[in-house]
């Protein structure tokens, strides 16, 4: 999945979360976790394959169900239990929906067996003995990529339901009052 596509799953689930465990809307703070928690699991293990080659596949442990989900789980309740439970919950959520974000992305344009790249330690595909390609690269490599899906009625069929799902998503956000936009720039006239 593309970053976009992790922050609107997280955002909806994190909204639908507060609204209904917290009677209220997001905070602007705790938007502004979920956002970096749902890009932390690729902010970690992808420079790790691509730029470093050091896992062969941007899949490791920051995606892995046995390490990186129960450290963001652990991180959540130590959260609660310091009063931040609305963080603790963005964190949660965002990693988590970022995961399985990733696993169905996987299932419906991956080659199988897709499951065990998510089980690092357990499950580690050898690493490659090539140079890695770099991450710049890499990313363009994957732009052009996606663009091949469009060939397919499954790849139009999702990227149609992804721009909707965007849409939606955006809409959302501006009814939940925008948080976390108004944050970068207090921060900013404080200084």
């Amino acid at each position: 999945m593309w970053p976009w596509s992790h922050l609107a799953v997280g955002y909806v689930a994190f909204s639908a979360f507060v609204r209904i465990a917290l009677r209220r809307r997001p905070s602007d703070r705790a938007a502004v976790v979920l956002a970096v928690a749902t890009q932390l699991p690729d902010l970690i293990d992808k420079p790790l394959a691509w730029q470093f080659g050091l896992l062969s596949n941007g899949v490791g442990a920051a995606h892995s169900l046995i390490v990186g989900v129960p450290v963001a789980l652990a991180v959540a309740v130590g959260l609660r239990f310091r009063g931040q439970a609305e963080f603790g919950a963005a964190v949660a959520i965002g990693h988590v929906i970022h995961v399985l974000g990733d696993i169905l992305f996987a299932g419906l344009f991956g080659r199988p067996p897709v499951l065990p790249s998510f089980l690092w330690p357990v499950y580690a595909p050898p690493v490659s003995a090539s140079a890695p390609p770099g991450l710049g690269a890499k990313t363009l490599q994957l732009l052009l990529d996606s663009r091949a899906l469009l060939g397919g009625e499954v790849g139009r069929t999702y990227f149609l339901a992804q721009g909707l799902f965007l849409c939606g998503t955006a809409a959302l956000w501006l009814r939940d009052g925008k948080p976390g936009f108004a944050l970068p720039r207090s921060v900013w006239r404080s200084k």
